[in-house]
């Protein structure tokens, strides 16, 4: 049985990947970081599945031996931007995915009479093509990767109006990432490094550990009403200002507007300062005394 990467070059076409398909690579990256992941997702808390998705995701990325040079740019945000995708994005993307490919089942389903799943996609390409576009000829090579990014997932997952039976079982290319902290901004791409490493399912703390609280994943007594408690507030705060000297380095290197925004993402991924202690009016310093 071909594995999960052969097929997914297969449905590259002879040319093999191009940078066209770049959506459409990451949306079937997507769809198969969630089959990773899908086992362990009732045993994770939201914030926990929003980061082991975004986690398993990049890791398929970079298990990719069919196209080592693209890797980095699979799972920007957007091509205009060049950002690195965040977890609540992925995590809306995945969402948005099954809706979808719904909608291509339901499309595809009448165009499956005497055509074979591969001739159906085409067809619905062809009539895709010619309502955008209103023309009447054969859509041109690649013409869906920009128009509908899902159509790619169908064609390699789906056979006719299901999923492939035939279709290999995944292989999550990591232990799936189980986060003891909730971050400060998921928002952000740039996540303190304590957020990004270990606590893998398998390891030391377990999926169900994590459910119910025992691996650590309540922040404790000692949090402020912020939700982060001091050790790692000053591990973020540590991290940033590692981040800032780094950025230095390169000053005069990259541009002056690309170190701004790195250096405006590091600001969104520090914690909100904590709130000041309360104050004590006069009249009860004098009772006391």
């Amino acid at each position: 049985m071909a594995t999960w990467e052969a097929r997914l070059n297969a449905v590259f076409g002879p040319q093999g990947y191009e940078n066209c398909m770049r959506r459409s690579l990451q949306t079937v990256i997507l769809y198969e970081a969630n089959r990773c992941i899908s086992p362990a997702l009732s045993t994770l808390r939201p914030f926990q599945r929003k980061l082991a998705y975004i986690d398993m995701a990049n890791a398929l990325v970079e298990s990719l031996q069919i196209m080592p040079h693209q890797k980095a740019e699979i799972l920007w945000r957007t091509g205009t931007s060049k950002e690195p995708m965040n977890a609540e994005t992925a995590w809306k993307r995945r969402k948005l995915l099954n809706k979808e490919l719904d909608n291509i089942k339901v499309a595809v389903a009448p165009l499956l009479t005497n055509r074979s799943h591969d001739q159906a996609i085409d067809a619905y390409i062809q009539v895709q093509f010619e309502t955008v576009t209103g023309n009447t000829g054969p859509a041109p090579p690649n013409w869906q990767h920009a128009h509908n990014n899902a159509i790619m997932c169908y064609r390699l997952y789906y056979r006719g109006e299901a999923i492939d039976p035939t279709f290999p079982e995944p292989s999550p290319p990591k232990e799936i990432y189980v986060a003891t902290e909730k971050p400060v901004n998921l928002t952000s791409p740039m996540l303190p490094e304590s957020l990004t490493n270990g606590g893998g399912l398998g390891g030391n703390k377990s999926a169900e550990e994590s459910a119910d609280g025992r691996n650590g994943a309540a922040l404790g007594e000692n949090a402020n009403e912020n939700g982060i408690n001091p050790e790692s507030r000053r591990a973020i705060l540590q991290e940033v200002r590692q981040h800032l000297d780094l950025l230095k380095e390169f000053e005069g290197i990259i541009s002056e507007e690309d170190l701004a925004k790195r250096k405006r993402d590091l600001f969104l991924a520090m914690p909100a300062a904590p709130p000041p202690a309360p104050k004590r009016n006069k009249m009860s310093l004098e009772e006391e005394v």
